[in-house]
């Protein structure tokens, strides 16, 4: 019979004691010098035929080791068992005591899910802030679609203006030394709004094909932290002088849209933006049940989840800002930067899934089979893959669980703001 002996160090952390008696310690070892016996290579032998005094002691280590294998997760699960424990992760194991003819005697720390008293969940307060969508909202959405459709004329007969873009190739020099590779083709918005509006003065006036020095500060707020303020000298070739022509807001565009007339245009225009807005909304009332659910409901959780929460954040927010062209190895090299940022609402993240969890299991929330199915067919819509390919994917790369535990929290969260107590503000 294993002894176990359980201690609490702190509320989610769990120390064993534990002792394998000799008896099954001598079990073990019997079974396994059997194991071996069977297929031990021995000179002088035939391979399974060698005499057992012979195989144990060429072969101790080996059973050794492997005995502790068998004995140490059995003992580990017995000691769960009779504790009734419930673990996060893997235990840690340590100070393991072997000796011939003495019980076997190691200690196993492990994470377990934290002990809390849900505070009541059901009427949570929350505000709902009211809001409509103005003719000048609707006026700039429609200045945004000629933008982007906007047409880039080909200047021949004039140097650069203020207002037109120009394809260039630029080179930065700050004490004498090159900022950056030489950067070609890139289009210079010349703009008193720019990042470096002293460049774009300093091109006004140049011609196709024309290259010039300028001599510029650059911003405060250069990314480089090393030279911002400092003076720089840029080298720049106008290859390409471009006019931005806009479209005219009239039913022809709303045509080329398919849209018919700008009525039309400027109507879904509006349903739109009432759309994004109500969904805004929503998300804002949903983010106070769960504020409020969290700081009601303080207890701690494991580091180790912690620390993994706080990993997928980080992760997550540089690919964010590696999408929008930043170049990871310089993200990389803030990592300290974003684990600080991020450190208070990490333990945040992780209480609040075991308190959705815990909702979820009073309430007798789960994930049904179409509900899976649903979701499967949500993902392929936005993919523009099928559903079965889809499903297929989730089932041979193992993310089932996983989309399960995102869905259950989904419904769960739903089921708090159908109960919150909403005030129209």
């Amino acid at each position: 019979m294993v002894k176990t002996k359980a201690k609490t160090t702190d509320e989610c952390t769990t120390l064993f004691e534990i002792e394998i008696p000799r008896e099954t310690i001598d079990k073990a070892f019997v079974e396994v010098y059997d194991e071996i016996s069977k297929v031990a290579n021995i000179p002088g032998f035939r391979i399974g035929k060698a005499p057992k005094d012979i195989v144990k002691k060429r072969h101790v280590n080996d059973a050794r080791e492997e005995v502790l294998k068998r004995l140490i997760p059995d003992a580990y699960r017995c000691a769960l068992a009779q504790a009734n424990i419930n673990p996060i992760g893997m235990p840690e194991i340590s100070e393991i005591s072997f000796e011939e003819g003495k019980p076997l005697f190691f200690k196993a720390k492990v994470e377990t899910r934290p002990k809390f008293k849900l505070k009541d969940y059901k009427g949570i307060k929350i505000e709902r802030k009211k809001g409509a969508i103005k003719d000048e909202d609707v006026d700039k959405t429609l200045e945004n679609l000629r933008g982007l459709n906007a047409k880039y004329i080909a200047v021949e007969d004039r140097p650069v203006q203020a207002g037109d873009y120009v394809v260039s190739d630029l080179e930065c020099f700050v004490d004498g030394k090159p900022l950056h590779k030489k950067r070609e083709n890139l289009w210079l918005h010349m703009d008193k709004d720019s990042f470096t509006p002293a460049l774009s003065d300093g091109m006004v006036g140049m011609t196709k094909g024309e290259e010039r020095d300028i001599e510029i500060v650059l911003p405060e707020k250069y990314p480089d932290k090393t030279v911002a303020g400092k003076p720089a000298r840029y080298h720049v070739k106008a290859k390409e002088i471009k006019s931005r022509v806009l479209p005219n807001l009239d039913d022809a565009f709303a045509k080329d849209l398919g849209k018919g007339t700008i009525e039309n245009l400027k109507k879904e225009i509006h349903g739109e933006l009432e759309r994004r807005m109500k969904g805004t909304i929503e998300i804002d009332m949903e983010n106070q049940v769960l504020n409020k659910l969290m700081d009601d409901n303080i207890f701690q959780v494991p580091p180790s989840l912690i620390n993994r929460q706080l990993d997928f954040m980080v992760e997550d927010a540089k690919s964010r800002l590696e999408e929008k062209g930043f170049k990871r190895e310089e993200l990389d090299k803030k990592n300290s930067e974003f684990r600080e940022k991020f450190k208070d609402d990490a333990p945040r993240q992780v209480r609040l899934f075991f308190l959705l969890d815990e909702i979820a299991r009073i309430e007798n929330i789960s994930v049904s089979e179409n509900d899976l199915e649903e979701a499967y067919k949500a993902i392929a819509a936005q993919t523009g893959e099928t559903a079965e390919k889809v499903k297929d994917y989730y089932k041979k790369k193992g993310l089932v669980d996983s989309l399960k535990d995102k869905l259950k929290e989904e419904k769960t969260t739903k089921f708090l703001f159908a109960n919150a107590e909403i005030k129209d503000v």
